[in-house]
């Protein structure tokens, strides 16, 4: 029986395992470092803001929690040898494999300043796990009532407004002059941001950065920022970007930085080492390679992947990227390619949205306003709706996205 490993516990490998047990005929261990069954981590902040409770996170079985795999919990694997097809456990144990599904997602990026000025603060969270959202609940619960988080970006801005429901008081801190920089245009941000600072106790803090922490014993109680403001707080959240955990994979290859390199099958350059979700470089819709996933692609990703250890031929088709923000009943989007110079705005129902058009057709656009003013902007960017055509339709509408009517036009699919 051929013998199969996967490493990591996320959406793709989760999907992966439950094809495998699903086909049969493969002796498949499955590990994760977390001591926790496979759940959803787009909750975390709900977590931690107690507004939910851990089993509302794990996955249903039939979603990568049902049986068929053998599973090691709480175990990481410390180093994978492709070409020996050998893979080292943290609890020291040795293991052997046929083919493997690297699926380890991405941690925390800790600047080396920070790093060194936290060190082992014991109020000091890195937010990407369940183990961390609990740790935060924790001090939440003991009476702990402000959290300075660092980092501006989707899982910090997602944290803060969880918190604020909750009325923690939130010091939001990011080195770049808005919010979601890596997501928005900051003329886009600027629009989101009132609707994230309206109500509560929450204090946008961008263009700064943390020069220094004062210190009680091992715990930190107050930040000192670039400009001279003082930060008084009980936690400090680090939600200062991820990167891909890639550095277990041994041998020699192409650069990792970003990610591990597939092709079309999910396979890397090891031979029977495939990969996906968080941990890779993928091509998009638009022609470019990007790291990040959606969900539905990283799923996507590992079906191919475990068809593929299966014996099958799949190949996974080049994957639309966005992300997504909701802050009380506005949401902030960003679906496609919007690096482009060519960018035009409108007003659709009663929402922003920015269009960046390429040539003669919509790559992608940035969006603040109502979900139900979304509502036929997607498909403009996997079908790239002709430029023309979209100046014409956004005008004509008049109203909620691209609606039906104008939808139906002969130049709707290009």
């Amino acid at each position: 029986m051929e013998r199969v490993l996967i490493v990591g516990n996320g959406y793709a490998g989760a999907r992966a395992a439950e094809v495998l047990a699903a086909r049969g005929g493969f002796d498949v261990l499955h590990v994760s470092d977390e001591a926790y069954p496979a759940y959803c981590r787009h909750l975390l902040p709900g977590l931690a803001a107690g507004e939910r409770a851990p089993e509302d996170l794990f996955l249903p079985p039939g979603n990568g929690n049902g049986g068929g795999v053998g599973a090691r919990s709480g175990i990481a694997v410390s180093r994978l040898f492709p070409k020996a097809k050998r893979a080292l456990l943290s609890n020291g144990e040795e293991v052997s494999f046929d083919q493997a599904l690297i699926a380890t997602g991405a941690r925390v990026f800790v600047p080396e300043k920070l790093r060194h000025m936290f060190g082992r603060c014991g109020n000091v969270i890195a937010m990407r796990q369940m183990k961390e959202a609990l740790a935060l609940r924790r001090i939440l619960e003991g009476g702990k009532r402000r959290v300075a988080i660092i980092g501006a970006g989707r899982i910090g801005v997602l944290l803060a407004e969880a918190l604020k429901r909750a009325g923690v008081c939130i010091s939001l801190v990011d080195i770049a002059p808005e919010i979601l920089p890596t997501m928005l245009h900051g003329g886009v941000a600027a629009r989101l941001r009132p609707h994230l600072e309206a109500e509560g106790y929450l204090s946008v803090l961008a263009g700064r950065s943390v020069l220094s922490a004062e210190m009680e014993g091992e715990t930190v109680c107050a930040l000192h920022l670039s400009d001279g403001t003082v930060v008084p707080c009980d936690a400090v959240v680090l939600a200062t970007g991820v990167v891909p955990n890639t550095e277990f994979l041994e041998g020699e290859g192409p650069d990792r930085t970003d990610g591990f390199p597939v092709d079309a099958r999910m396979e890397t350059s090891a031979p029977g080492i495939y990969a996906a979700g968080d941990v890779i470089r993928f091509q998009t819709v638009t022609g470019r390679t990007a790291p990040g996933q959606m969900i539905l692609n990283a799923r996507l990703q590992a079906e191919v992947a475990a068809r593929n250890i299966a014996g099958e031929r799949e190949t996974c088709p080049p994957l639309f990227v966005g992300n997504l923000v909701k802050i009380g009943p506005v949401i902030g989007a960003v679906a496609g390619d919007v690096d482009g110079t060519g960018t035009e705005d409108y007003r659709v129902g009663g929402s922003f949205l920015r269009v960046t058009l390429e040539g003669s057709a919509m790559t992608g656009f940035q969006f603040v306003g109502l979900p139900e003013d979304l509502r036929g902007l997607v498909p403009g960017v996997l079908k790239r709706f002709d430029a023309t055509w979209v100046r014409e339709a956004l005008t004509e509408s008049g109203g909620p996205g691209f609606s039906p009517r104008v939808l139906a036009g002969a130049g709707a699919w290009g």
